[in-house]
Parts: structure tokens; C-alpha cells; sequence
């Protein structure tokens, strides 16, 4: 409201100005724009130009960072994956907790659209970890082959088989590692790289710091992402629930036929039936978990999008009400120059030209914007540098096209110019 109050009344400021005698004595043949008027229009007109740059190069950047982001190979298929939390409230031993998720787990097995089952302590895409130093065959590493640190995490039976991790060596976790068995362990291969390099890892024994808990490892997984997108890998362990004392709150990973929300309400049903007051716990896709952890530049990209259509439009309205009141106001010169031999063609061009020039001038005050805004965006960038080649022509090219299709209809009016009409317009 502001800005239309603002700019309605300046023409009104500059009609005022002008006084009443020189509107009478003044022709259309003298009343040519005036020229401080003239390179007012077209500053911000060339303004708007490298504005648009500016957003269009900053919105290339993390539209294309969303793309890379969403085209990261997580390791494992997340098409299927449903998961929720349960938090037991009843459970007042470690073996009550084992017996409550082992009797959830073969639950959920046989439910109808239920390909496999399993649970862990940690959600996967969470944000979420358990970090610390890890004992490799009875010692602490001393850390020459990078950080000593290790990610861990409680899982249970088929984990692996149910994300659809690649086991690479040994096996997955079984319904018969119980408490009372021998202790297994998987790791994943930055683990076996790190620690037990030009080894093979299965039989050699791991374990907490403290040497409280120890475990053989039985299987080698394929790297994955475990808290988000974007990590980097790190070497990781896994513990089977059944042979750690867990009692509180785990994950349910479900794989699913069809659509992997449908499931929900069977999933709840069984659980009621168990508990008749325990809910699902943020019921999600494994998919839309992991998109959390890239909200915020979700949010920036589709920001970006939105500024720089709204740049695009601006460019296209503000270059096409220049040019149009320029060629309003130039209908007698037109005239005049069709009049004695000027071509149609070389009126539409002397049109073009100026929203070409003022293409350029944008172009090139704005670019050296877009490379300091890009600067700036770094830190969220993925996949793609702030000085992208690419991102810098697609905004270039674009405002060009924009500025050439804004600048069409114009010049046709111009060159539409009957040239007796203009001469008896005075």
C-alpha cells in the first residue's frame, strides 16, 4: 500500500511541477521525454535488470544444491520404509523390555503388506547419535589412521535386510542373538578401513571405551547415511538390542507394499493391542525423515525460486512500460523517420536496442552482486561452488530472454507506425 501510494503520486508531483503554461505552449513534437526523466527510467529499469540477476543466480545456486541433495545415494532403498517411535511406560526390566519388542516385532511381521520388520534406538535421518571411542580386539586404536571416533547404534533382527543395506561379509542380525548367546556385532565398511585395514574383519572382537561391552563382529555392511543426507561417512557399529540393556524407547522400521503410510493404522492396532495406551511416535516415511534434515534449505531454494520468479516479472513489466512510453512518445518522430525511407525492420531494431543496452548494463552491474550474494550462500551449497559457471549463464541467458520478449510487443508497435497518422497526430 505504501509503495502504491509512493509511486501514484510522483507523476502527480512532476505534473505540479511543471505549471500550466508550459503544458499549453508545449507540443508533442517538443514533448519528447525529458531527459533526466529519460535516464531516471532507465536506471531503474537497468536496477531491476541486475536485481534479477542477482536473485536468479542466487536461486540457480541452491535449486540446484535441493537437486544434488535430493540425487545423494543414502545407500540403502528408502521406497517402502515407514517408521514410528514406541515408548513403553510399563516396562520395568530389561528382559520385559526384550520380551515387549520381541513380541511387537513378530506382530508386525504378519501383517498383511508387511515385507519385514525391525527396530532400532536411533532413527535413521534423525539428526541423532551415539559417538564415542571404540575398543578393537581388547585395545583403544591410537587414532594413526584418522579420529578414533566410532557412531553407534541398537538394532534388531534383519535390520539390514529390511533398510536393504548391502551386506558385503558375514550376516545380518537373527532372531537368534539373544541375551544368552555369544555377543555379534556388524560394522560398516569405513570401520574395517580405519581399523582393520587389509584384514578380514569378521571374528575380531569390538566394543564400548570402557570395555563394558564387548561383541565379535559377524557382518560387514555397505556405507550408508545414518543422521542425514549430507554427512560424510564415518565408521560405525552396531549393537544387537536383544544383548544391550534397553528398556525405554526404540524405532519401528517398517517395509511395506504399496503405499507405506497405509500401514499405520494396522501398526497402531497392534501396538494397541499390546498397550491399549501406546501411540505411534511421529509416524513418517524413512524418505520424508531424511528430507528433514534438509528443510531449511528446502526452504531457501523454493524461497529463492519464489524471489526470482517475482525478479523475472518485475524485469519483464518495468522494461516493457519503459520501452512502451518511449515509443508512445515517439510516434511523430517514428513517423517521421518511416517517412523519409527508414525500414520496419531497422524500427523494431532501434526499439530492441534499447532493452538490449539496458539488458547489458544490468547484466554487468549484476553479476559482480550475484558473485558477493553467492559468496555468502557458501555455507548451505552443496555439490555445486558459489561461483558456478552455469548458474551465472542460465541468469544471464534468462534475463536476455525475458528482456527480448518484454521488448517485442513495443517494437512491433512501433514498427506499426503509419507514418501519415503520426505527421497529423500534431
Amino acid at each position: 500500500m505504501l509503495a502504491a501510494l509512493l509511486f501514484g503520486l510522483v507523476p502527480l508531483r512532476v505534473a505540479f511541477s511543471a505549471g500550466a503554461t508550459l503544458v499549453l505552449k508545449t507540443s508533442q513534437a517538443t514533448s519528447n521525454i525529458d531527459p533526466g526523466k529519460t535516464r531516471a527510467g532507465k536506471f531503474i529499469v537497468a536496477l531491476q535488470m541486475a536485481l534479477c540477476v542477482v536473485l536468479l543466480v542466487g536461486g540457480g545456486l541452491l535449486i540446484r544444491t535441493l537437486r544434488n541433495l535430493q540425487h545423494i545415494p543414502l545407500g540403502f532403498r528408502t521406497e517402502g520404509l515407514v517408521v514410528f517411535g514406541v515408548n513403553p511406560q510399563n516396562i520395568h526390566s530389561v528382559p520385559e523390555g526384550i520380551a515387549f519388542y520381541q513380541e511387537l516385532v513378530r506382530n508386525l511381521r504378519v501383517l498383511p503388506g508387511v515385507e519385514a520388520a525391525t527396530i532400532m534406538e536411533e532413527r535413521l535421518g534423525s539428526g541423532w547419535s551415539n559417538n564415542g571411542n571404540m575398543m578393537v580386539d581388547g585395545k583403544l586404536p591410537d587414532g594413526a589412521n584418522g579420529s578414533p571416533w566410532v557412531r553407534s547404534n541398537v538394532a534388531g533382527p534383519d535390520f539390514f535386510h529390511t533398510l536393504g543395506v548391502p551386506v558385503l561379509a558375514g550376516r545380518d542380525f537373527s532372531d537368534s542373538d539373544t541375551a544368552t548367546s555369544p555377543h555379534v556385532g556388524i560394522i560398516n565398511e569405513q570401520f574395517a578401513k580405519r581399523f582393520l585395514p587389509n584384514q578380514n574383519p569378521l571374528g575380531h572382537s569390538v566394543g564400548t571405551g570402557d570395555g563394558k561391552y564387548q561383541m565379535t563382529i559377524v557382518g560387514v555392511v555397505k556405507d550408508h547415511k545414518y543422521r542425514s543426507i549430507d554427512e560424510e561417512p564415518i565408521p560405525m557399529a552396531w549393537y544387537m538390542y536383544a544383548q544391550i540393556p534397553i528398556t525405554g524407547k526404540m524405532h519401528v522400521e517398517l517395509r511395506v507394499h504399496g503405499e507405506p503410510l497405509a500401514i499405520l493404522p494396522a501398526a497402531r492396532k497392534a501396538l494397541q493391542q499390546m498397550d491399549p495406551g501406546l501411540p505411534l511416535i511421529q509416524p513418517m516415511t524413512q524418505q520424508a525423515q531424511y528430507e528433514t534434515t534438509i528443510s531449511q534449505r528446502l526452504l531457501f531454494a523454493r524461497l529463492a525460486g519464489f524471489f526470482g520468479l517475482l525478479a523475472v516479472v518485475l524485469v519483464a513489466t518495468g522494461l516493457y512500460g519503459a520501452l512502451a512510453y518511449r515509443v508512445n512518445h515517439r510516434t511523430v518522430e517514428i513517423g517521421v523517420r518511416m517517412a523519409v525511407g527508414a525500414q520496419r525492420s531497422q524500427v523494431v531494431w532501434m526499439v530492441l536496442r534499447d532493452g538490449l543496452i539496458l539488458t547489458a548494463i544490468g547484466v554487468v552491474v549484476g553479476l559482480p552482486l550475484a558473485a558477493l550474494v553467492a559468496k555468502a550462500l557458501a555455507s548451505p551449497l552443496y555439490g555445486v561452488t558459489p561461483y558456478d559457471g552455469l548458474s551465472n549463464w542460465l541468469a544471464v541467458i534468462g534475463v536476455a530472454i525475458v528482456a527480448m520478449i518484454a521488448s517485442i510487443v513495443p517494437a512491433r508497435r512501433a514498427a506499426s507506425v503509419d507514418p501519415l497518422s503520426a505527421l497529423r497526430a500534431e
